[in-house]
């Protein structure tokens, strides 16, 4: 079992870990693009376009792109996030050269009609409406809106207005500009023969050679203070308490990350255990960390009752409170790292997460970390730095909160 990293003659990264005794191989092809590289006036148009990618080429419909990988028990699937675009597929690995093909074909024959993409845009119209009947969805993304000033506050669905203003010549802009050889990273993961997947991907995927276009951006990642109410008729008032979290680029996120699993990771966490054992104020209550290139947010999420609300803000900031000022003892945290690396570990047993892994790390550091690194990293964390981190992120100036609920505006 090996990572290695190649790269096809157009410049496109290969990055390929051979798992001798699985019979499975997951393919993926990541673009380094998302939300936040929307133009405003286009927002939604990076996951309009992942919709649309599965839409047709000059050689498949879209209805024999679906048919050729069921028809051989394959998955396919994509997701947009702020920062990425993704596609992946999961194989029996003898079936490996139909899933590269499909992929190619797809980045390089989709042909994205005006009959199609009107079609999409009404579904992913009614998945925002989807999402708007989703109280505790519809709060993240209106906590984002709120607590982040930026572009990484837009959702990534875009809005109704945003979707419908959207046509083919920007969509097709979009793609040219962002679906790059210079933007893109093919990861691939499981039982696989080397030499004859890079010769594959060099045929199949040669004749991409676009290079990245310069668009408009600004870095700008601020977090934001105060409190915003938001009325909706719902059986629950949901909220989310956020304050400052780190970069993916910052090795900070690895303290936060054990912050975060001490006061909201699990059923034995600080607020699952004051919020919800012991005053049986909320069913649901967690907390995770948002970490982007330009900065992150550290966000505690609970639903509690139109009474309740408040009371419950107030235990959160409590404990951000005590965390900063006392610290947490030795037992959380080496409970909080057992909790991390076996996470770490048991979430690394499929085709498709060692894919995601590979793709995730070169997209951000441009290499493929090795596990081994990230877990010194977690097991080297003491207590003086959990306390450098707390006193940084537990701060009135970055302190939030987004209501959404049964109340008053």
């Amino acid at each position: 079992m090996y990572a290695v990293q190649r790269e096809l003659k157009n410049g496109i990264p290969v990055l390929i870990e051979d798992i001798e005794n699985l019979d499975s191989v997951t393919i993926g092809v990541y673009v380094k693009t998302g939300s936040k590289n929307e133009l405003p006036g286009e927002e939604g148009i990076s996951h309009l376009l992942e919709h649309m990618m599965f839409k047709g080429t000059e050689n498949r419909s879209a209805k024999e792109i679906s048919e050729t990988i069921d028809n051989i028990g394959g998955h396919i699937n994509a997701y947009t996030s702020k920062e990425i675009t993704a596609y992946y597929v999961s194989l029996l690995h003898k079936h490996i050269d139909v899933g590269i093909d499909i992929f190619s074909d797809m980045f390089l024959n989709s042909t994205f009609t005006e009959e199609n993409l009107e079609k999409e845009k009404k579904v992913i119209i009614e998945e925002i409406r989807m999402y708007e009947d989703v109280p505790e969805e519809q709060l993240h993304d209106l906590n984002s809106e709120f607590a982040i000033s930026g572009n990484h506050s837009r959702s990534v669905l875009g809005t109704i207005e945003t979707v419908t203003g959207i046509t083919r010549g920007m969509l097709l802009e979009y793609f040219k500009s962002r679906y790059t050889t210079d933007n893109i990273v093919i990861s691939i993961a499981g039982k696989i023969d080397e030499a004859r997947i890079i010769n594959l991907l060099d045929e199949k995927f040669g004749s991409l050679n676009r290079q990245l276009k310069a668009r408009p951006y600004d870095p700008k990642f601020e977090i934001n203070s105060g409190n915003k109410k938001f009325s909706k008729e719902t059986n629950q008032v949901h909220l989310c308490v956020n304050t400052k979290g780190a970069s993916f680029l910052s090795d900070d996120r690895y303290e936060l990350s054990i912050i975060s699993n001490i006061l909201g990771g699990n059923m034995s966490s600080r607020l699952f255990q004051k919020i919800r054992e012991d005053r049986g104020l909320a069913y649901s209550v967690y907390t995770y960390l948002s970490s982007y290139e330009e900065g992150g947010l550290f966000t505690v999420y609970a639903g509690t009752t139109k009474e309740s609300y408040e009371t419950v803000v107030g235990l959160i900031r409590e404990e951000f409170d005590d965390i900063k000022g006392n610290g947490i003892t030795s037992e959380e945290l080496s409970k909080a790292k057992n909790q991390l690396l076996s996470m770490l570990i048991l979430g690394l047993e499929t085709s498709k997460a060692r894919m995601s892994r590979m793709a995730n790390s070169y997209l951000m550091f441009k290499r493929i970390k090795p596990i081994e690194e990230i877990t010194k990293k977690i097991e080297d964390i003491k207590m003086s730095d959990i306390k450098r981190v707390a006193k940084d992120i537990f701060d009135d100036r970055y302190y939030s909160v987004t209501v959404l609920g049964d109340i008053e505006d």
